[in-house]
Order: structure tokens, then C-alpha cells, then sequence
């Protein structure tokens, strides 16, 4: 009796590991996720939109002033200093993307993405503030400088981020992020290209 169930037992083993690595062997020769096509594998990098793979967080103080002698700002100037903080962030809209922009041979994949970009500068409003106004004597001050000296700011920081390399960065990640996504659906070469991008 013990050694008919020891036997069961020893079969039961067998069978389940027969049946795990008959599956795992399937799978690996047949290669299911290499059915993607060229329409399939647009249609996944589609999907994801505008992906954003670069950010930057900045401060910077930014001037900004009526322009006047200085007879006239001495009665009607008005100048501010604005301390803002913004986020910048690259990436890449690929809605852009088209079918020529994808070559597929067995399984290697050729991607050419388009060209990185700036897709939002967004200031923090809570970190952002005016450190210092000065108005001339005779004036209750311009309401519309705080608004310039917001835009300025996010301009300036936006050309910050450029010379900081966000788009190089920006490139850098997308293809990181891109070859491990499509590696992971069984392409075993994957090639990104991504043309130089102008902030």
C-alpha cells in the first residue's frame, strides 16, 4: 500500500514537470509575440501618446520693469523681482509616428521616432512669488507686470532646460525605455533612431 502510493506520488511529480517544461518549450520555440507586424507594433507605439521622459525642475529670478528715464520712473516706474520655480518637461508626441518609420525582419525591429520636443513648462505657483516691488511715487503700480514677468520666467527656464541638454536626455530614455518594452514582447534586436531635436 505505501509503496503504490509512494509510486502515485513519484508519477504525479513526473507528469506536472513533463507538463511545465513541455509549456515552457512551446512557447519558446513557437514564439507567439513575434506575430506583431509592422501596422501592430505602430499602432503600440501610438498608443502611448505623448510620452514624457525627461523633467527638470528650475528657479530662476526674473526682472521686469516699465520702460522710462529715470526722472519718470522715479514718479511712475514700476519694477519687480519674481523668484519662480517651473517644471520642464521633453518628450515625444508619437502620433507623428507612421507606418514608414517602423521596419520589421524576424525578429529584429527599426524604429525612427520623431524628434524629441518641449511639451510642457508649467510654473509652481506656490513656489513662485514676487521678491521685491519698487514703484515710482505717483503710481499704484502696472497690474499687468506680474503677468509678463510669469511669462518671461517660463521662457527663460524653457531656454534653461535647453541648455541643459533636456532633449539629449529626453532621447537618451526613450530609447532605454523603448527597447526594453519591445524586448519584452520577444524582439531580440531592437534599433531606435531618433533624429537631433531643436528646443
Amino acid at each position: 500500500m505505501k509503496k503504490t502510493k509512494k509510486f502515485l506520488i513519484i508519477l504525479i511529480v513526473f507528469v506536472v514537470t513533463y507538463l511545465i517544461i513541455s509549456t515552457i518549450l512551446f512557447f519558446k520555440d513557437e514564439g507567439i509575440v513575434f506575430n506583431l507586424d509592422q501596422t501592430s507594433v505602430v499602432k503600440e507605439i501610438r498608443s502611448l501618446n505623448r510620452i514624457e521622459t525627461a523633467s527638470f525642475n528650475i528657479e530662476k529670478i526674473i526682472e521686469a520693469s516699465t520702460e522710462s528715464n529715470a526722472f519718470k520712473d522715479l514718479l511712475f516706474g514700476d519694477k519687480i523681482l519674481l523668484i519662480a520655480h517651473a517644471e520642464v518637461i521633453a518628450g515625444f508626441d508619437f502620433a507623428q509616428l507612421d507606418q514608414d518609420d517602423v521596419r520589421i525582419r524576424g525578429k529584429k525591429l527599426r524604429i525612427t521616432l520623431p524628434e524629441p520636443e518641449i511639451l510642457t513648462t508649467r510654473l509652481d505657483n506656490e513656489k513662485t512669488r514676487v521678491y521685491d516691488r519698487q514703484m515710482g511715487i505717483l503710481t499704484k503700480g502696472d497690474s499687468q507686470l506680474e503677468s509678463e514677468a510669469r511669462l518671461a520666467a517660463e521662457d527663460s527656464i524653457k531656454e534653461a532646460a535647453c541648455q541643459s541638454d533636456i532633449l539629449e536626455i529626453a532621447s537618451i530614455n526613450a530609447e532605454k525605455q523603448l527597447k526594453l518594452l519591445f524586448r519584452s514582447v520577444g524582439f531580440e534586436e531592437v534599433t531606435i533612431i531618433i533624429p537631433e531635436g531643436d528646443c
